[in-house]
């Protein structure tokens, strides 16, 4: 059977439970109220939150989905949100958690902004000290073998720490908690958790651990104690470059009357460098606590209960009343033009990082810095800086590049329109071949030279004293030159600067090519050419042949 709520089509129950309202929905879920029955009149309302519809056939939300229902469910801790059971019906995954009757801190938020209030001290104190406890608790979790899990919220924000009209503060959402034994992961550079409150090593794309849980506890505690937003800007780009190289301001600029100790303890939490911070989130809760014993501040739950009432009065659980919960689900609770931490005017003029930012091509910083750029769509606050105008192209102008004029690694992408790199090997190769052109050219005529002032024509056809000839050819513009070594095309032949030439070459003529003609080398001789005198040898008479001798044979007819 289905009921519709609002404009919500809901089926009555969900395995065991039976849905009763449509508390909220998020990116991935929806949240929903609900209760479970059994013998004797027993009774449980809890909060179902079950895998949107459009999200059901993807199967990587279905796994993170279900990795954030085994995370949540292995923690036991009074701070964090307890699950108690997960299953599917026809398809649709959900798990079942505790319901907790109160109010987020964004909502206490949105509550003193409007009345124009500031929060007391102590009870921000109780709750950030509250979450701290739950975080660490989470930080610490070990699996079966021992061995540390890592979980790291990543998440953590105003909307995901509630307070219960019984003054219990518990952290809730670990949709996105980073664990050593998560079956899914999510795309590196995608945007885990509310940019907001995203610390630094997040927008950069560095390894994160629980470090990054105390900087955006920082933030939250720093909006306790002002009641105004710390991080806000018009686009994802200019909020994380706030976060990354914007200067945080003391908060006593805004709450003159806030202790310099508790001062101290908030800006040491909210340190760029995670080196700096508290090293965990126990240690965070501890310099609170100190300060609150030190500085006589009375801080407990049922103070914060007393507050919590106080604020929204004695409302009713929402079971007890027909009207649909309102699904606010807008972060901006201070209502203001600007936040505390402005963008840098780099960022705003022509979406310039720091030189020295270190960081990844798939960082979020990077893309969001590149989906601006090229031309998503963008507020009011960039109109200037669209594609193709002037601000664009000193925006490309800046861009990281190395010392040959290309974009750095992780630059994002070139814009349209401006010029590609100049390619520099076309012209060292025609400058090479222009060289080794000359140097031919000027070996082959100076070695014509010297075959013109060696031959004599009349020298032709006569023999040469070491029996040899040098040839002469008539070469013709497609004739082979004939070469001691094996024969090669002249237009293709390598000429060795040792090499002696003995190839004399004539000018071609309309005949064809005539038989080779010995010539004698032309070797100028150093001492004068003696005649060769060659004694008559009388001719000797043919004799038997005799069986050579082992020794001489003296009487052998031949003289000695």
């Amino acid at each position: 059977m289905l009921c519709v709520v609002g404009s919500t089509v809901l089926a009555q129950r969900l395995g065991r439970y039976e849905i009763l309202k449509h508390l909220a929905h998020g990116g991935m879920a929806e949240v929903l109220l609900a209760r479970s029955t059994g013998i004797e009149g027993f009774e449980r309302h809890v909060v179902i939150k079950r895998i949107r519809a459009e999200q059901a056939r993807d199967e990587q939300f279905v796994k993170m989905f279900l990795d954030e229902a085994r995370l949540a469910a292995a923690l036991h801790h009074q701070n964090i949100v307890q699950v108690h059971d997960i299953g599917q019906e026809q398809g649709e995954y959900f798990f079942a958690m505790e319901y907790v009757h109160g109010e987020d801190v964004r909502t206490l938020l949105r509550q003193a902004s409007v009345r124009k209030q500031q929060l007391p001290i102590e009870h921000a104190i109780t709750i950030i000290a509250a979450a701290a406890a739950g975080l660490h608790h989470a930080h610490e979790q070990r699996g079966p073998d021992r061995k540390p899990l890592g979980i790291v919220h990543r998440d953590i924000s105003p909307a995901n720490i509630l307070i219960g009209f019984d003054g219990g503060v518990k952290v809730v959402d670990f949709g996105i908690a980073k664990a050593a034994h998560r079956t899914a992961e999510t795309q590196s550079g995608t945007l885990k958790g509310k940019v907001a409150y995203m610390s630094p090593e997040q927008c950069t794309g560095k390894p994160v651990d629980r470090r990054a849980d105390v900087f955006a506890l920082g933030i939250v505690l720093y909006e306790l104690v002002t009641v105004r937003r710390l991080f806000k800007a018009d686009s994802d780009f200019l909020m994380m470059t706030a976060i990354v190289q914007g200067e945080i301001p003391p908060p006593s600029q805004i709450r003159p009357d806030l202790p310099p100790a508790l001062e101290a303890i908030i800006l040491k939490a909210l340190a760029i460098k995670p080196d700096d911070r508290y090293p965990t989130a126990d240690a965070f809760r501890l310099a609170l606590e100190q300060f609150a014993n030190q500085a006589g501040l009375q801080t407990s739950p049922t103070l914060l209960a007393d507050y919590i009432k106080d604020q929204f009065g004695n409302r009713a659980e929402p079971w007890l009343v027909d009207d649909e919960v309102p699904d606010e689900r807008d972060i901006d609770f201070d209502g203001s033009a600007s936040a505390i931490v402005a963008p840098p005017s780099g960022a705003v003029r022509d979406y310039s990082l720091p030189a020295d930012l270190l960081t990844s091509p798939s960082s979020p910083i990077v893309r969001a810095r590149s989906k601006e750029i090229t031309g998503s769509p963008i507020s009011s606050v960039m109109k200037g800086l669209l594609p193709g105008g002037p601000a664009a192209d000193k925006a490309r102008a800046k861009s990281p590049t190395t010392s040959s004029g290309t974009p750095m690694a992780w630059a994002p992408e070139q814009l349209e329109g401006a010029p590609p790199p100049r390619r520099r090997t076309l012209p060292i190769l025609v400058g090479l071949g222009a060289v080794v052109a000359i140097g031919i050219v000027a070996f082959v005529a100076l070695s014509r030279g010297r075959d013109s002032e060696r031959v004599d024509p009349s020298a032709a056809g006569r023999p040469i004293a070491d029996g040899s000839a040098t040839n002469v050819v008539e070469a013709t513009p497609d004739a082979a030159v004939a070469d001691p070594v094996p024969v090669a095309a002249v237009d293709a032949a390598i000429v060795e600067p040792d090499a002696p030439s003995t190839i004399a070459i004539k000018p071609a003529t309309p005949e064809a090519v005539k038989p080779v003609k010995p010539v004698k080398p032309v070797v100028k001789p150093v001492v004068k050419p003696v005649k060769p005198v060659v004694k008559p040898v009388k001719p000797v008479t043919p004799v038997t042949p005799v069986t050579p001798p082992v020794k001489e044979d003296l009487d052998s007819p031949f003289p000695h």
